[in-house]
């Protein structure tokens, strides 16, 4: 089988919280429509696990009593594209790199949330994690596919 790597995880699960804050649809919408895409080629993108893992950060973020929620989601993308786990700069070129290629080991729900929260604890902490507003998936040609499926539109129908 064919899994998504922990960072698109990362990016796709808190890119569906902040469109729910910014929108005005259930997360479910978000969460369904975005997984329609990814599955097509990763099979652990399931609607429920995109769901609860964005469900999760908000209400931490709410049991913290954080209201900078979208500044946190943003700052957790960016922070995603441009770093690995160990902090070095992320490799997004290369001659037979694929940036977007699934991998063998299938990351949980629970991996995700716990790199969420300790983003955000690290963030309040260090305050300078903080992305630039203007930046965007978008920006990095090597995840344009991405890019699209993050900016994918979503109508009521895709809650149900």
């Amino acid at each position: 089988m064919s899994y998504a790597p922990d960072w698109i995880l990362n990016i796709v699960c808190a890119k569906v919280a902040e469109r729910y804050v910014l929108g005005n649809l259930p997360i479910e919408a978000f969460a369904n429509r975005m997984s329609r895409e990814l599955l097509l080629t990763y099979a652990d993108c399931t609607p429920e696990k995109l769901y609860s893992v964005a469900e999760n950060m908000l209400f931490f973020l709410a049991e913290i009593e954080d209201d900078n929620a979208l500044d946190h989601c943003h700052s957790f993308i960016y922070r995603a594209v441009h770093f690995d786990k160990a902090d070095r700069p992320r490799r997004l070129k290369g001659l037979f790199l694929d940036p977007l290629a699934a991998v063998k080991q299938q990351t949980s729900s629970d991996t995700v949330f716990k790199s969420f929260r300790a983003f955000v604890f690290r963030s309040r902490a260090e305050g300078n994690l903080s992305a630039p507003v203007e930046w965007n998936v978008r920006n990095h040609k090597e995840l344009i596919s991405l890019a699209n499926i993050l900016d994918i539109d979503v109508s009521f129908s895709d809650a149900v």
